[in-house]
């Protein structure tokens, strides 16, 4: 009894400590897309995420992904929903951990159905819980825990593994034997709604089912696997295969992805090269397990350069793989093995290769070159293979104490991984820096380097990310856009421009680059070219408030008044929280004393965005020059106080002017002051100021 629970304990705190550094963390990389982004998490209908993919796009739309998981997204919107409608990454990260600790219970109970297959009572050590205590810290598994989106992968583990469980008890019930196998091909299908290789569990379970058939053979003297039983047992499965899989094409329109060369660049290649690149790719996921250092949260782009040429190095190590997997196949097919030893090692095998079938670009190509968090499953197999191994050395050689030390000694190293990499995934810098460390040829690790540098000011570092991610890719439009972006707010306008006639020359049908280069055009005076440039976004993309919003500036630099207010309104209709749009649509009428229309407008645009400090201070003006004094300073108050530390002279400086015509002379006093702190040189303010207090002397 002490025993079991020992091993409970241990089991639970190595499947949960050495990744307790990624609570701490935010929403990182694809966490962004799938959960903060996705209208299917945080809106009101439960339905419509089985109307959409993994992403939040139509599930029949050629701009869809295809990866169809509306269970995984009914639990994010359950964290959201429990979370008081918040999104909370704390939540979501608690809820991945506890997902992985029920996965590695949950192994530990599929590795002794595994290992108990023979019945075998002696063993040098418990292979079967030793296999689990690996599984529960090995680092390959950190990019499923520590990024949400790893959820998908952690559930569909989850229920492989319940399924298998069940199927073993429907071969061995008499009673109930229906039930469960009623169960298991509901969990299959639950487990592929998770993810998509959850459905590999039914052909994980079939290869078992014949494993178990032939254990069974001498027993008999009847060949299991063709009684009428049995049989029905494996068509019923090889039908739900069949259903699950239609099923999954229907569900996509019957039209598969559509990915670009950057997110597989191996699968646009010539046939050797495709061949030879991906069978290295294989190699490297095979090396992910032996010596997970090497890790990435993308490995696409140039990450893995391809294999074009017959004399590159690397094609030594697939065929390194391939020469392991006929040691494999040897000792499987060697009469001087076991039985038990030839099973073990065909069902650790089958659990490497069976769940990572649809990610082995064999079928059809996938969006990825390398993805961490699809290895999880497959991990289960490398672990107990490892644990077994392990006890046929001990066994050999009879070196337990020896044996234990390497084990804890490799278990150390991978905790100790896993504790380290779970800290890189707390924030998305930390995350997209040590990427570079391990792809710096990937253009779109730099890309993602810049555009949290700039987030966080650095404009230096975004500059030169941005040119190297040009750089290592010379199409990438994306980061030609920011760049010029970045280049405009220094007003180097000039390479602003270059930057974005480049991007168009590989993207022609792209919005932002046309509304980006109508803004420098404006900023140069060249107005009618920036005109031409805003109405060819236009043309591209129908709703694009922002876009409104910048033609409609740049017809108030052509005194076109009426053009910018209608413009402003059109970006108010597409997206009523556009601020920008309601602030000038305001301030256009304050400075045309269209004061009958601003007051019209004044209660939606403070109904949509209450605490805008740009639209209380555009009303606080309104309302002084009205004379409506205690209405003005409500809202010339609330401005200031939302502003905070980003507060202008100018805010505190219209206050004082409206107290100042309030009579209100030592508040005026107080605010043309609280002006000159913070900009001295303010000549509004210091003329004001100069007048009150001759006034106040007389």
């Amino acid at each position: 009894m002490a025993s079991t629970l020992y091993k409970w304990a241990g089991l639970l705190f190595l499947s949960s400590f050495p990744y307790i550094f990624t609570l701490r963390g935010d929403f990182v990389f694809d966490d962004t897309e799938a959960i903060v982004k996705n209208k299917d998490v945080s809106s009101e209908s439960w339905t419509d995420c089985f109307y959409n993919d993994f992403w939040g796009t139509n599930i029949k739309s050629n701009l869809s992904h295809k990866s169809y998981r509306p269970f995984t997204i009914l639990t994010f919107r359950l964290n959201y929903i429990m979370n008081n409608r918040q999104l909370s990454a704390l939540s979501f990260k608690t809820t991945n951990l506890f997902c992985h600790i029920l996965s590695t219970v949950l192994v530990w109970f599929t590795y002794k159905i595994v290992v108990n297959i023979q019945h075998l009572k002696k063993h040098k050590i418990d292979i079967s819980y030793f296999g689990a205590l690996l599984f529960a810290v090995h680092p390959i598994h950190i990019e499923a825990i520590s990024g949400i989106v790893g959820r998908a992968d952690l559930l569909c583990g989850t229920t492989f593994f319940l399924a298998f469980i069940c199927y073993d008890k429907a071969i061995n019930s008499q009673k109930h034997s229906s039930l469960f196998m009623v169960v298991t091909i509901i969990l299959s299908a639950v487990s592929m709604l998770f993810k998509e290789n959850g459905v590999t569990v039914l052909g994980f379970c079939l290869f078992y089912d014949m494993i178990h058939n032939i254990k069974n053979k001498k027993e008999t003297q009847i060949y299991k696997f063709c009684n009428k039983i049995n049989m029905k047992r494996i068509t019923i499965l090889m039908l739900s295969i069949v259903f699950l899989l239609y099923g999954r094409w229907a569900i996509m329109g019957g039209t598969k992805p559509e990915f670009k060369a950057t997110d597989n660049p191996a699968a646009f290649a010539d046939s050797f090269t495709k061949v030879v690149t991906h069978s290295y790719i294989h190699f490297l996921n095979s090396l992910l397990f032996v010596w997970p250092q090497w890790l990435c949260y993308d490995w696409s782009m140039g990450c893995v350069p391809l294999i074009q040429k017959f004399l590159d190095h690397r094609i030594l190590c697939p065929l390194l793989m391939y020469l392991y997997g006929i040691f494999i196949i040897r000792a499987i097919f060697c009469k001087q093995n076991k039985k038990f030893t030839k099973r073990i090692l065909l069902l650790s095998v089958a659990l490497i290769i069976l769940p990572f079938l649809p990610a082995a670009n064999i079928f059809y190509p996938v969006g990825f070159v390398i993805a961490e968090r699809v290895l999880y499953i497959p991990s289960a197999g490398y672990c107990l293979m490892i644990s077994f191994g392990l006890n046929k050395i001990i066994t050999r050689f009879n070196k337990y104490k020896l044996g234990l030390i390497a084990y804890i000694i490799l278990l150390l190293i991978y905790g100790l991984r896993s504790w380290q990499r779970s800290y890189d995934w707390q924030s998305e810098y930390q995350l997209f820096v040590n990427g570079m460390l391990v792809c710096p040829l990937n253009a779109k690790i730099h890309y993602n380097i810049a555009k949290v540098s700039d987030a966080r000011n650095k404009t230096d570092v975004a500059l030169a990310s941005y040119k190297e991610a040009i750089r290592l890719y010379p199409e990438y439009y994306q980061a030609m856009n920011n760049l010029a972006n970045l280049l405009k707010n220094q007003k180097k306008y000039q390479d602003a421009e270059y930057y974005l006639r480049s991007a168009l020359k590989y993207k022609q049908d792209y919005p932002a680059v046309w509304m980006n280069l109508g803004i420098v055009l404006a900023s140069t005076k060249r107005l009618k070219e920036s005109e031409q440039a805003y109405k060819i976004a236009l043309q591209y993309r129908k709703n694009y408030p922002d876009c409104y919003y910048n033609i409609g500036n740049l017809y108030l630099e052509m005194k076109k008044s009426e053009n910018a207010l209608d413009n402003w309104l059109k970006a108010i209709n597409f997206n009523r929280k556009h601020e920008l749009a309601w602030t000038n649509m305001i301030a256009l009428l304050d400075n045309t004393e269209q004061l009958d229309r601003a007051l019209q407008l004044i209660p939606n645009a403070l109904s949509e965005l209450p605490n805008s400090p740009l639209i209380n201070f555009a009303v606080g003006n309104i309302y002084g020059k009205m004379d409506r004094f205690e209405e003005a300073e409500k809202h010339f108050l609330k401005a200031i106080s939302l502003f905070d530390r980003k507060v202008q002279a100018i805010h505190y400086a219209n206050l004082g002017v409206l107290y100042h015509r309030w009579k209100r002379y030592d508040m005026a006093e107080i605010m043309y002051k609280n002006a000159l702190k913070i900009n001295p040189d303010f000549k509004t303010a210091i003329r004001n100021l100069i007048s009150l207090q001759k006034y106040k002397n007389r």
